[in-house]
Parts: C-alpha cells; sequence; structure tokens
C-alpha cells in the first residue's frame, strides 16, 4: 500500500486564506481607523455601545487574520507531507534514491532522482495510478553527457 499524496486539499487551503485575507485586511485598517477616531474623540461621544462595536470590529479582523494564518500553515504542511509522500512512493516502487519533486501541474509531477545505478536523471514524469501508486514516465532530460544511457528506472 502506498501513502496517499494529496495536492488538490492544500491549494484549497490557500484559496481559502486568500478569501478570508480579501475581507480580514480592509476590516483591520477599518478598526485601525475607527479606533484612532474614537481616541481623538472628546469624552462625551466615547460611548459604551461605540466602544462596544469597536470590540466587535477588531474582533472579527482578528478572527480574519487567525484564520489565514490557520489556512495558511494548513496548507504548507499538507503540502509537504504529500511531497514526502510522493518521494516515498516513487523509492517503494523503483530501484531509485534521492526523489526530489520539481514541480506539479496538477496531473502528474516531474521529480530529479539518482536511479539504482548512481546515474542523476532529471524531467522525469510521475503520474500517480489507483491507490496512489506512481508510474515512472520516460525521462525528459538528463543531467550528464548525452552518450550516458537512459537512467534503470527498474521496479523493485
Amino acid at each position: 500500500m502506498y501513502l496517499p499524496v494529496d495536492f488538490l486539499t492544500p491549494l484549497l487551503y490557500v484559496a481559502a486564506a486568500g478569501i478570508f485575507a480579501v475581507f480580514a485586511i480592509p476590516l483591520g485598517i477599518g478598526a485601525l481607523v475607527r479606533w484612532k477616531k474614537f481616541r481623538a474623540d472628546a469624552d462625551g461621544l466615547q460611548t459604551y455601545a461605540r466602544r462596544r462595536d469597536l470590540q466587535v470590529h477588531s474582533g472579527v479582523a482578528i478572527l480574519g487574520v487567525a484564520l489565514v494564518l490557520a489556512a495558511s500553515v494548513t496548507a504548507a504542511i499538507g503540502w509537504d507531507e504529500s511531497r514526502r509522500n510522493l518521494s516515498s512512493n516513487v523509492e517503494a516502487r523503483y530501484e531509485v534514491s534521492e526523489v526530489t519533486m520539481t514541480s506539479w501541474n496538477g496531473t502528474w509531477a516531474e521529480v530529479d532522482l539518482v536511479d539504482g545505478k548512481g546515474r542523476p536523471a532529471s524531467g522525469i514524469g510521475v503520474l500517480l495510478g489507483p491507490d496512489h501508486e506512481p508510474e515512472l514516465l520516460d525521462p525528459a532530460s538528463e543531467t550528464g553527457s548525452p552518450t550516458d544511457p537512459e537512467p534503470a528506472l527498474d521496479l523493485r
């Protein structure tokens, strides 16, 4: 059984963080401006109702910023875990080492790796099958001279 690889969920958390930021940042700026004006007003104009309204306004802005931070941290952790799981799955199925993901485009990942014979290869496409089973595609490019043989991407 292979480890789960999910790059979509972290992107959803990034989208949620962006949406929260669109609301939280203007709310925070508005709250700061209103607090500054409130402090400059005369004592008779500084009522309990206005103070409570400003506290609610500031609290919602702080909650929004906290949600932005939480969603961003969750996205970063999820992305890193999926990246590590992808490397582990490739190393578990093929005789390779030092798998490093270089890009991901939604359908497949591209990795740099060292094959079973110690030769580095770059630009190897990885498709994920059912149950997160990786399948390495033909190398797009190799590091080294053009006379070097193709990397040995043997199954374990």
